[in-house]
């Protein structure tokens, strides 16, 4: 895995941007939905310009900017969680955005997160 791809597990619910390893059992990413920021506060929008469009081969990536935004957390991933399949890639100026943009506070679970 690569900082700016997406990847889909098998037990996640959204598109996951890979952000860095934090050993072999887990990972640091941060989700993408079609949530508004109107209603989640949390979620910044993206632009199509933030998203590549196919690989290095020409294929389409499953994962595109559809009204997409990045929920505004550092959150831990479970490598068990998968098998991960990559389906889209940030362009690295979508990298940049969001990295100026993250909150930076400790990365947490997201099951953590919604106890608060």
């Amino acid at each position: 895995m690569k900082k700016g791809e997406i990847y889909i597990g098998k037990e996640t619910k959204h598109p996951i941007i890979f952000l860095k390893e934090v050993n072999s059992e887990q990972f640091i990413g941060c989700i993408i939905t079609k949530s508004k920021a109107i209603t989640y506060q949390n979620n910044i929008a993206l632009t199509r310009e933030h998203f590549e469009e196919t690989d290095e081969k020409g294929n389409t990536f499953q994962t595109q900017f559809i009204n997409s935004h990045f929920v505004n957390l550092q959150l831990i991933k479970k490598v068990v969680w998968g098998p991960f399949t990559r389906t889209g890639k940030l362009k690295e100026e979508g990298i940049q955005f969001i990295e100026t943009r993250l909150k930076k506070d400790a990365p947490t679970l997201w099951n953590d997160y919604m106890k608060k």
